[in-house]
């Protein structure tokens, strides 16, 4: 592009200037639109020893609940190795990684349609283990209610992702 003068090309990159000053003020998309819990559990027939301090031994109802599951039933130990609350932003992937500290074991939620029910929503998730995506969901969550999403074979047992939505914005 040629400009002709130095008025049009200070108009033209005040235009410009002034575009993308608004453009990005105004993200919709950057929006948070609710909060999501998401916790890492780990079930096994073996020992948790050699998982070392960090994971923590879950309640016995909740042990119950995870052994009522027709995939897990035969397990008999489950510990929490991690879990974190991440805002949801209304048109981007967020990254959520239950292991502080760790790039191992991520989650990433991207919402996909607010449900017409005020406590619902759809969220893509997705599970990655070492910089490879090897889960996918699409679940409608409703605030309050956990959901246990069943992972991956790990080492002797079996990893649990559990997502709750934790609150929603109204519009």
């Amino acid at each position: 592009m040629r400009f002709t003068s130095v008025k049009t090309l200070a108009a033209a990159l005040l235009v410009t200037l002034s575009f993308l000053a608004t453009g990005r003020a105004d993200d919709p998309g950057k929006k948070i639109i609710g909060t999501v819990r998401t916790e890492l559990i780990f079930g096994t027939k073996g020992a948790v020893e050699a998982l070392g301090n960090g994971p923590v031994k879950l309640p016995a109802e909740e042990q119950e609940r995870l052994r009522k599951i027709e995939k897990l039933e035969d397990f008999t130990k489950f510990v929490k190795l991690g879990s974190v609350e991440q805002p949801v932003l209304a048109g981007y992937k967020i990254w959520a990684t239950p292991i502080k500290n760790s790039e191992a074991i991520m989650v990433t939620f991207q919402p996909q349609a607010r449900i017409v029910e005020e406590n619902k929503l759809r969220l893509d998730i997705e599970y990655w283990q070492k910089k490879k995506m090897a889960l996918r969901w699409d679940r409608v969550f409703e605030v309050g209610k956990r959901v246990y999403l069943i992972g991956p074979k790990w080492r002797e047992g079996n990893l649990i992702i559990t997502v709750e939505l934790v609150s929603l914005r109204h519009k």
